[in-house]
């Protein structure tokens, strides 16, 4: 018999995903199935697709009680109840590694477009003010800027990498500090905020760290300082952060990540120092790909009862 897949949510996925997925079993929609037909395909399914922002929680394992994995395209799984989860021998892996390029890539230049207000550089071009008004104003430089990172994991430390080589110097923050590395660590955020010129947020989310970059926080990067977040939206206080903004309690910030995606609050639109993404850090064709391929090589070592290529910590590893 043909196994059940089911794709949670309406996360895009390469057409080459979709496809070896159907040559292993029978695929389904799961959020635009009646839900009569949701009901009954979830009862047979034997394995989930998942996304970061897919949720996947108690209630969702209770309507798939044959369910024997889920399968995410995509590192962050915040959406899906762990401990539900490892409770019931549920296998659950992501995708790390292959998308650290693109992403420290994008952090890169969410950086520079706050600090050197590349956007409004633009449309000043676009309206036809060069030469004709007066000159763009001067922006902020990074070289020789200190760095904050928080999150120094693999995507962190590919920031690091290419942020040394702006001359600008590290430090970070993190759940504990890394012998690797001999960048100045901090034992908690609003420290590291208080040091840096530049605060990078890389971390996962997570209950605990829910709304962690708040007023407090922000007046310790204080008002030259400036936010980058390609980690996830509830790690900021987004109101906190428009009042920073509107108050020059810090310069500027980048964001890729939103705590209501896709919905992003008007007041952080049309500002010259804050430069915006939906969400594109990974975005990439050969970066999807990729992540499509380790998909595959996870499904079919879960199907095949061998070692999983890339299991979630602290999950089944087969």
């Amino acid at each position: 018999m043909a196994l059940t897949i089911i794709k949670l949510g309406h996360f895009p996925m390469p057409d080459s995903l979709l496809a070896g997925l159907k040559e292993r079993g029978e695929v389904y929609f799961d959020a635009d199935l009646p839900e009569k037909e949701r009901k009954a395909v979830r009862a047979r399914a034997d394995y989930a697709i998942g996304s970061g922002g897919s949720r996947f929680q108690r209630e969702d394992f209770e309507s798939c009680p044959n369910l024997k994995g889920i399968i995410c395209f995509s590192v962050g799984y915040d959406g899906i109840d762990v401990s539900e989860a490892i409770n019931r021998n549920v296998i659950l892996t992501h995708t790390p590694d292959v998308l650290s390029d693109d992403v420290a890539n994008t952090a890169m230049m969410l950086m520079l477009n706050c600090t050197r207000q590349f956007k409004a550089a633009q449309e000043y071009v676009e309206a036809g003010n060069w030469g004709k008004t007066e000159d763009f104003p001067l922006t902020t430089s990074i070289g020789e800027k200190k760095l904050g990172i928080a999150g120094l994991g693999r995507i962190g430390k590919e920031i690091a990498a290419r942020s040394a080589a702006f001359k600008m110097e590290i430090g970070y923050y993190g759940r504990h500090q890394h012998d690797d590395v001999d960048y100045q660590y901090f034992n908690n955020i609003k420290d590291l905020a208080a040091w840096c010129d530049i605060l990078m947020l890389i971390m996962p989310a997570s209950p605990e760290n829910k709304h962690c970059v708040n007023m407090d926080v922000l007046k310790a990067l204080g008002k030259d300082g400036f936010l980058v977040n390609v980690a996830r939206g509830s790690i900021v206080a987004t109101d906190d952060l428009i009042t920073a903004l509107d108050q020059g309690v810090i310069k500027g910030a980048a964001l890729d990540v939103f705590e209501q995606e896709p919905n992003v609050p008007g007041a952080l639109m049309h500002r010259p120092n804050v430069a915006l993404l939906p969400h594109l850090g990974s975005a990439t064709n050969e970066t999807r790909q990729k992540m499509a391929n380790l998909v595959l090589q996870n499904l079919d070592a879960a199907i095949n009862g061998v070692p999983l290529i890339t299991p979630v910590p602290g999950t089944r590893k087969q």
